[in-house]
């Protein structure tokens, strides 16, 4: 990248803090862009004091490129402009209602249909107040408490009820501050009893202050059915289940994506078997748009095919 564009970058950044009314640790934890790294960048310094050597290196250009993704600038061709599909319309209702009216939301959909996609330029437009916690399968309850002090930017100690207890208190401070607070639990589906039990610990305290919203597939509703019968769980489950949203199935004809963008009928037709869903089409498309600029060709189902190894099938 030129310094011309890494400046240009750092000046939409400055816009993006303004506007948004967000702080650049806020912007940091958003971006995944190193704190000590935003600073210089901050002040036009796109380098770092090399702690290894004690020379000054250069801020590699992937930082500036995850800053510019997360104020929803485009640096580089897009490959996969936004599409608004009813899915997106689906969940990004869901989570601006859970955000603005402080409300619980179970937000339901199929693999690839869209959601973390979507859920990443609602957190583009509404950063502040929008805490992202991604649950993974072996998370256990220290693990997520510590996702979340990540997310809202503080490092209680303490046992883990306290620092729940902390937690509580930091968004309930952040209500009152008018910050409209959402925690958001994406990949729920993977959330263990105990991780439930604590988040409900958590909205006992901030009933009507803080939106929570888990956001998964069916996996889900099919865990939660199955511990029905553990201590906490139909508890947690009548605290919820109000909030539900199930949203649309995809439309596996893909015609919002495809329509329009110059594709002969074979190509569509391949890439309509392939793709079982949103992600699976972009995870097709966009290697095979790249490689066609790169040949300087127009795509094409032969290009696909023997970019896939599909010819010989």
């Amino acid at each position: 990248m030129t310094q011309q564009e890494k400046q240009s970058i750092m000046d939409a950044a400055r816009a993006y803090m303004s506007e948004k009314e967000i702080s650049q640790n806020e912007l940091c934890s958003r971006s995944g862009v190193n704190p000590s790294y935003m600073v210089n960048m901050m002040k036009g310094d796109f380098t770092f004091i090399n702690t290894r050597n004690g020379n000054a290196s250069e801020i590699k250009d992937i930082y500036f490129l995850k800053l510019a993704q997360a104020i929803g600038i485009s640096i580089k061709k897009e490959y996969w402009p936004m599409v608004e599909t009813p899915q997106l319309r689906d969940i990004y209702a869901a989570l601006l209602d859970a955000k603005e009216e402080s409300k619980t939301r179970m937000i339901i959909g199929e693999t690839g249909c869209g959601k973390t996609y979507t859920l990443n330029r609602f957190a583009g437009a509404y950063p502040k107040g929008t805490y992202i916690v991604t649950c993974s399968k072996i998370d256990r309850l220290n693990d997520l408490i510590r996702k979340i002090q990540v997310a809202i930017g503080k490092d209680f100690t303490g046992t883990g009820s306290q620092r729940i207890d902390r937690i509580s208190v930091e968004l309930s401070r952040r209500y009152d501050a008018g910050m409209k607070p959402v925690l958001i639990f994406d990949e729920a589906e993977y959330l263990s009893m105990s991780g439930l039990l604590g988040v409900k610990t958590i909205y006992d305290y901030l009933k009507d202050m803080c939106g929570i919203v888990f956001i998964g597939t069916d996996d889900l509703l099919n865990n939660l059915e199955h511990t029905l019968h553990k201590p906490g769980m139909k508890q947690f489950y009548s605290r919820f289940k109000v909030g539900k949203r199930v949203v649309r199935s995809i439309d596996r004809d893909y015609s919002t994506f495809l329509k329009g963008r110059g594709f002969d009928k074979e190509l569509i037709n391949e890439l309509k078997k392939e793709a079982s869903n949103y992600r699976e089409l972009s995870d097709y498309l966009i290697p095979a748009l790249k490689e066609a600029d790169r040949l300087g060709v127009t795509l094409t189902a032969e290009l696909f095919k023997s970019m896939n190894y599909l010819q010989n099938r």
